[in-house]
């Protein structure tokens, strides 16, 4: 964003506040004058103000002397300018559109106090942008942080908070309170560390990913409470030793993460599931959603690959399926 168009999303606010105070001012200032210099009360002296700025036409509610004849020629003259100049700020804060800006972000201030189980993304740069993507396309809540390019992602619609991500009262603008997760993919490493030590203090059960701009950093990025670390530098070498050596198994999990011809989705087990205490083979999940499941996560951590038939179902596992493209979004049907 350009210095002009950065200025350009501060001014509304200080315009409409600055014309509310040239306004206030005179009249303050005209009350304060007709008190000391013909010593009124401070209600004529108001009305005084207000009869001679608005032109009404009133007579005078008491005798002017000299020096009060003088300050009323003044405050006609200075007044009419400085409420010319306030009423001129508001007209173009409301026929700009800026009116409409400030009350677009007030909204969003307001559904974003109302989300719950949503995903904070620190960071639209390129990674960033790509995340918040892949979220909508899965339909998973989530705001943006970012102090740069608040007009593209307005333009996008998309729920975000302008600000540094490193300061705690941004974090706490984007719902850290209530979110399930939190992205930081900021440029440098140093604030992705600082914003994961501020998040992990503020919620110390929070999940955080981030990201790692050099593989040195990421030990730091655990130690600084990070739950998982994300190097574009390393997981691409290791992406394309994978395709050399293993050309078909990457090919398959790529069409597994796009959910078109094969899919691998994640389904918790809930309390209230029928599955819950019954073998796999009674589940008849196969058979019901043509979908395999390939590994079993409990609730104290402990994973199961390739499951056997009689293996357990319990409230609270995870359930890793593997089967064709789009039935994972029929896994509620298993309660």
């Amino acid at each position: 964003m350009t210095p002009r168009s950065e200025a350009s999303r501060v001014r509304p606010g200080v315009r409409l506040w600055l014309s509310i105070l040239i306004g206030l001012c005179v009249f303050v200032l005209g009350t304060l004058g007709y008190m000391f210099i013909e010593g009124q009360p401070p209600l004529k002296s108001l009305y005084m103000t207000v009869i001679t700025l608005s032109t009404v036409g009133y007579r005078e509610v008491f005798e002017l002397d000299t020096k009060g004849m003088v300050f009323t020629i003044v405050l006609i003259v200075v007044g009419y300018i400085a409420l010319g100049i306030a009423i001129a700020n508001l007209i173009s804060f409301v026929v700009s559109g800026e009116f409409l800006a400030i009350r677009g972000r007030v909204r969003m201030k307001a559904r974003i106090d109302h989300l719950d189980k949503h995903v904070i993304v620190c960071g639209y740069g390129r990674m960033g942008a790509q995340l918040s993507a892949q979220l909508a396309r899965e339909r998973t809540p989530f705001v943006a942080i970012d102090r740069a390019v608040t007009e593209r992602l307005e333009d996008e619609g998309i729920l975000f908070v302008e600000g540094d991500a490193t300061e705690d009262t941004t974090l706490k603008a984007a719902g850290i309170e209530r979110a399930k997760a939190l992205v930081t993919c900021l440029a440098s490493d140093a604030d992705n560390v600082f914003v994961t030590l501020s998040a992990r203090e503020m919620r110390p059960t929070l999940t955080i990913l981030a990201r790692a701009e050099q593989p040195a950093s990421e030990h730091k990025l655990i130690r600084a409470g990070a739950s998982a670390v994300i190097c574009p530098q390393s997981i691409g070498a290791q992406k394309m030793a994978h395709i050399l050596c293993r050309p078909h198994v990457v090919e398959l999990i790529d069409m597994a993460s796009k959910g078109v011809d094969i899919e691998i989705a994640q389904y918790e087990v809930p309390a209230s599931s029928p599955l819950a205490g019954k073998a796999l083979r009674e589940s008849r999940i196969r058979e019901r959603m043509s979908m395999m499941v390939v590994a079993i996560k409990r609730p104290d951590g402990r994973q199961l690959f390739s499951p056997g038939p009689e293996e357990t179902i319990n409230a609270g596992d995870q359930l890793v399926l593997i089967g064709p493209g789009g039935q994972a979004s029929r896994l509620n049907e298993l309660t």
